[in-house]
């Protein structure tokens, strides 16, 4: 059941309200009519006693007077006027054969009121209190008893109607459906109301717990006063995120001390091995091998440095020693250190646009436009053209990184600057950290810009920054479009 927690409780108090009222008024409607035929029976039990006791004392009513039969009918209905219920009774007095003598009540007509297997159950046993239907077919409760008459034996019916009690319990039945649903509406809606109140703590904790990311676990659950369940689940929570806290400090610093210390040995390995490209006397075949090892060492300074920026972002130590460059000249820089890496690929760099001149961190600038260029290379395909562009809206000085890749699903582009996520949509899979474009934008951010990723599936892919202009902008003689080395493209605009 995918319902809220208030919803499946207000459904549970419903529930069980309706089993319990169900069940009471089972129980009433039940009681209600044991006890309503209690007083009937009562009622005609003491009814048949008296008119027996009646028609004992008048022995004309039993035909054994020489009153006419009119007399006897009469006297019969004077007897139970004076003894009966006003309305509903009847009475029947029947010889041992079954044939009516005398009757009193409308309904009584002129067949016997009782079958004549519970009359010859009179005849040879005690008197019985019976539910039976005669006339207009209503119900009656009836007391049939025996009596004896100078040694005449005579069957004595006394009946109580059962549509009051019919009635009474119909009256009870309806407003037992008449009240139950509002009772549930109204039962559902306190405890939907209720639930709200009692479970607002444990929503205020879930929106809390969704703000806390990975960049802000120092921050703690507010604890409610109340101490109950509420408190103990904040507690529980906070003493969790120190330990997570904790968990990624340790594996932060770890992350920054092994950064450093490959740091020092990379550095090494790449002078090295240019001091080794110098030689004259080398096969071909070796200095390509060194070539290719000094690609990798490269590759992996940048990791590196990618690791070391993000260690410096979360433990708030990026610190920006910003100064006046020129924007052309550190794509021009990013391009030349990462033309091997296009040459094997036959991937073309292109740089074309305006000089502009920029207050920015060069080292950290040159990473994130080291990375842009990185990731526009990997995700190319052989033979075709990466180009770069610097541009200006007048209040920002923009960097646009263009290739003919496979493009990015907009899904995936909303979480491309995020860190270690790999974009599904890329039909490629060069390696990388996952680390490099979340860099970008925390270097970014860290100036002050902003950084987008324009891109249509199978069309290629865009990537842009923009930075604040500086006060003393000073654009440059426009420089025509050129490769790494100066030199102007043939046939690229």
């Amino acid at each position: 059941m995918n319902l809220p927690i208030r919803v499946r409780l207000a459904v549970w108090f419903v529930t069980l309200l309706a089993l319990t009222v169900a069940a009471l008024g089972a129980f009433l409607v039940i009681q209600l009519r044991a006890d309503l035929l209690g007083a009937i029976d009562e009622e005609v039990r003491f009814g048949s006693q008296e008119l027996s006791e009646s028609i004992i004392e008048d022995p004309s009513q039993n035909g054994e007077v020489h009153e006419g039969p009119g007399d006897q009918m009469r006297d019969f209905k004077d007897d139970a006027e004076a003894i009966l219920s006003p309305s509903g009774s009847v009475a029947q007095l029947l010889d041992s054969s079954g044939r009516p003598l005398v009757a009193y009540g409308a309904a009584v007509g002129a067949r016997p009121m009782v079958s004549d297997r519970v009359r010859a159950a009179a005849l040879t046993g005690p008197a019985q209190t019976l539910t039976l239907s005669f006339g207009d077919q209503d119900r009656y409760r009836a007391r049939v008893s025996l009596l004896r008459i100078k040694g005449e034996e005579r069957v004595l019916v006394v009946a109580e109607s059962l549509r009051p009690v019919d009635n009474a319990v119909r009256r009870v039945v309806a407003l037992l459906l008449v009240a139950g649903p509002s009772a549930f509406v109204v039962t559902g809606l306190a405890a939907y109301w209720l639930a709200y109140r009692a479970l607002r703590p444990v929503e205020q904790i879930t929106t809390d717990a969704q703000e806390i990311g990975i960049d802000r676990l120092d921050d703690r659950l507010a604890v409610p006063r109340p101490n109950d369940e509420t408190r103990r689940l904040a507690i529980t929570l906070n003493a969790m995120l120190a330990r997570i806290e904790q968990g990624v400090l340790e594996k932060r610093r770890l992350l920054a001390d092994a950064s450093h210390e490959l740091r020092t040995p990379l550095a090494i390995m790449r002078n090295e091995i240019d001091v080794a490209l110098l030689v004259d006397e080398m096969s071909p075949a070796a200095r390509e091998v060194l070539r290719s090892s000094r690609e990798e060492v490269d590759r992996m300074t940048r990791t590196i440095d990618n690791l070391i920026t993000s260690a410096q972002v979360d433990e708030g130590r990026l610190e920006l020693l910003t100064t006046p460059v020129d924007m052309r000249q550190l794509l021009d820089d990013a391009v030349r250190a990462l033309r091997p890496l296009a040459d094997a690929k036959n991937v073309r760099l292109v740089v074309h646009g305006d000089r502009w001149e920029v207050q920015v961190d060069p080292p950290r600038l040159q990473l994130v436009l080291t990375n842009l260029i990185d990731n526009a290379v990997k995700y190319s395909p052989h033979g075709t053209t990466v180009r770069i562009e610097t541009w200006s809206n007048d209040e920002e000085i923009c960097v646009s990184v263009t290739d003919e890749g496979p493009g990015i699903f907009a899904a995936d582009a909303q979480h491309l600057f995020d860190r270690f996520y790999r974009a599904g949509s890329l039909t490629a899979d060069p390696g990388g950290s996952g680390l490099g474009l979340a860099i970008c934008r925390e270097v970014v951010v860290a100036h002050g810009g902003r950084i987008w990723v324009d891109s249509t599936p199978g069309q290629g892919s865009t990537f842009s920054l923009a930075l604040p202009s500086w006060r003393s902008l000073q654009p440059q003689a426009p420089a025509a479009p050129a490769d790494i080395d100066g030199v102007r493209p043939s046939g690229d605009g």
